[in-house]
């Protein structure tokens, strides 16, 4: 296994990158290939042995995973790959809400009709699959960054990603399945109603575009 570099190995004119975004960033990738499942035990020492680094970097990048739902540390036991409930879910799916409605509120009207051609685009790609398909989650995920995007808000674009990483996850476990939205919520009917100068009713509409087909998990 290639074990992490130093930063100080890096020639002086190359932006220092820290080790523990190196170990978060191996550790990520294991995630969403895969390789950890919840329940999993990770063990801080063999996982620093293994990128060789101390123990300190393989904390801090335990840590960021910790926050951002993947792992969880109980005493006695260590650090396991976080088994996920249905209430952890719906935390994670509300949110995404919070995320996605208050973006629309800021990119409504004039940002999205400047780029209403891309997101038609992006929109009629992602309706001609099923939800079952690996293409759909790829085509949605990409339609809704655009739309985070155009709020021109970095933080919320972070968190969208980061539920992203986190959907990827549930999905490769089979925990968040995937559902055909109900009839009247097309992406292209989103995109409609979005590119009105109505903060409210782009709220509404994005709200009600993410609920749909989970109401099960919503009820």
């Amino acid at each position: 296994m290639k074990p992490v570099k130093d930063s100080d190995d890096q020639p002086e004119d190359t932006p220092k990158h820290s080790l523990s975004q190196d170990v978060y960033e191996y550790l990520l990738e294991k995630f969403l290939q895969n390789e950890l499942v919840p329940g999993h035990i990770l063990n801080r020492r063999e996982i620093a042995q293994q990128l060789g680094v101390s123990v300190a970097p393989v904390l801090e990048a335990l840590l960021q995973l910790e926050m951002e739902g993947f792992v969880e540390s109980i005493p006695r036991k260590g650090t396991l790959v976080k088994p996920v409930r249905q209430e952890d879910i719906f935390g994670q799916l509300m949110l995404r809400e919070a995320v996605e409605c208050q973006a629309a509120r800021l990119y409504c009207g004039v940002r999205v009709r400047e780029h209403r051609q891309a997101l038609q685009v992006l929109a009629a790609a992602l309706e001609t699959t099923t939800a079952e398909s690996p293409e759909h989650w790829k085509q949605e995920v990409a339609f809704h960054s655009e739309l985070v995007s155009l709020s021109d808000c970095l933080p919320l674009l972070r968190e969208f990603k980061r539920f992203i990483r986190l959907g990827v996850f549930y999905r490769m476990n089979r925990i968040l399945q995937p559902v055909d939205r109900l009839d009247g919520q097309s992406h292209m009917t989103l995109i409609e109603v979005l590119s009105t100068d109505d903060p409210d009713a782009a709220e509404r509409a994005i709200r009600a575009h993410l609920r749909s087909g989970k109401q099960r998990i919503f009820k």
